[in-house]
């Protein structure tokens, strides 16, 4: 007896308590290799979540090459808020010195189950995934203890809170590293009208079809340019409606 009303006052915590908050690192091994932290506030009630993404915690040391210079863009605090009722997300992302609000729909991913592959994070049993999301092939833990299909950024969709992700390359990745229920809340309404409003297809153009056209404005004029389309790799490469 005494068993079952400590697991009645459990749930009842749980469920008085809205937001189940989620800390992640995340670590960025790209061409300057960074870390930042993550924290995911998943509305249970209403079902939505927000995902906000600290600044770069950088290397002491930069690395150091011929001819090399390293430029570093001042950083903005980005965020990935999704409504699933609504089948929206918005992201915010800094191109050259513009910030915008970036909208699309919530990202439908497909992804492989493994049942018989499995590990420990922390105390938790969880479960392997995979998928191909825009270019990068994602390896994915996940823990059906908490049955979320949430996870870091824009990942959704498998039975269980994203415990570990990273792409096959190991360029990008997340990890959890601290779970509690909580009443907070995250309430960016006033961001909307802060900054200018795109959709995905606006934003690509922007970020990797003008990018050149960005450049070339900066340069004296009477410069001579030649345009080469530069491979994309940061961390969305192809989109669904690129050949």
């Amino acid at each position: 007896m005494k068993y079952v009303i400590l697991t009645l006052i459990f749930l009842q915590t749980i469920y008085a308590q809205n937001s189940l908050k989620v800390s992640y690192t995340i670590k960025y091994s790209t061409e300057v290799y960074n870390e930042k932290t993550g924290t995911l506030w998943l509305d249970l009630k209403n079902n939505k979540s927000v995902f906000l993404i600290s600044t770069s915690i950088l290397k002491k040391e930069l690395p150091k090459e011929n001819n090399q210079i390293n430029i570093l863009q001042k950083e903005i605090e980005r965020y990935v808020s999704i409504d699933f009722a609504k089948d929206s997300l918005i992201f915010k992302e800094q191109i050259n010195d513009e910030i915008f609000i970036i909208n699309e729909s919530v990202p439908k991913m497909i992804w492989k189950l493994m049942p018989n592959s499995t590990k420990k994070i922390g105390n938790f049993n969880c479960y392997q995934a995979t998928t191909n999301f825009r270019g990068r092939n994602y390896i994915a833990w996940y823990s059906p203890e908490y049955p979320y299909q949430i996870g870091p950024w824009k990942f959704n969709g498998l039975p269980g809170l994203i415990m570990e992700i990273h792409d096959e390359t190991n360029r990008y990745y997340w990890g959890v590293t601290k779970i509690e229920y909580t009443n907070e809340k995250v309430n960016l309404l006033s961001e909307k009208k802060l900054y200018q409003n795109i959709d995905l297809k606006k934003y690509v153009e922007l970020r990797y079809d003008k990018i050149m056209d960005n450049i070339s404005a900066r340069l004296p004029r009477g410069t001579q340019t030649q345009t080469i389309k530069a491979k994309r790799n940061s961390i969305e490469i192809k989109f669904e409606w690129e050949n």
